[in-house]
């Protein structure tokens, strides 16, 4: 298991409301061709039966974890996990990203999916609305060396959080 303090690179680390769903599928999976999806989340932790027909949606080989932040340690980087170069992990929103980070899973890089629109949230992608607490959240873990982008498909260009913090802070100044 690398060190806590490790940078780990995994396959995708995405940020997406939508956790598990076509988009990724038929996507992010079939290009990376992950052998674990983790989901972290703590409400559908608590849902097994929609974990369970998430697991349905995964081509065969692919297995489906879901836990909370506290559990994803062993779950991602023990001796059982199959590699993070071979796990996609998919979180609710930065809030559930920074959790991840802080509960000792410190990846390298953070991809920006699918956020829906709020009353807070300004639009700054493709289907992509951030509030100006979530970008801060976003900019803590890139002051700690975490690459943060958005991208919604793979063929999509990134965006670096940069330009994402200016569409916000001008998009809040108007």
């Amino acid at each position: 298991m690398p060190s806590l303090r490790d940078r780990v690179a995994f396959g995708l680390v995405r940020v997406d409301d939508r956790l598990l769903h076509g988009q990724v599928v038929l996507n992010w999976v079939r290009l990376l061709r992950p052998r674990l999806v983790a989901i972290v989340d703590d409400a559908l932790a608590e849902q097994p039966e929609v974990a369970g027909l998430m697991a349905a949606t995964l081509p065969t080989g692919v297995t489906l974890w879901v836990g909370r932040a506290v559990e994803a340690v062993e779950a991602l980087l023990g001796s059982s996990a199959p590699g993070p170069e071979k796990t996609l992990v998919l979180v609710r929103g930065p809030a559930q990203a920074a959790a991840l980070y802080d509960a000792g899973i410190r990846y390298a890089a953070l991809n920006l999916g699918t956020l829906g629109a709020a009353e807070d949230r300004v639009g700054v992608g493709k289907q992509l609305y951030l509030s100006r607490s979530e970008v801060g959240l976003l900019q803590k873990l890139a002051v700690d060396g975490v690459a943060v982008s958005a991208q919604a498909l793979p063929n999509d260009p990134r965006v670096k959080l940069e330009e994402i913090a200016c569409r916000v802070s001008h998009a809040s100044s108007v």
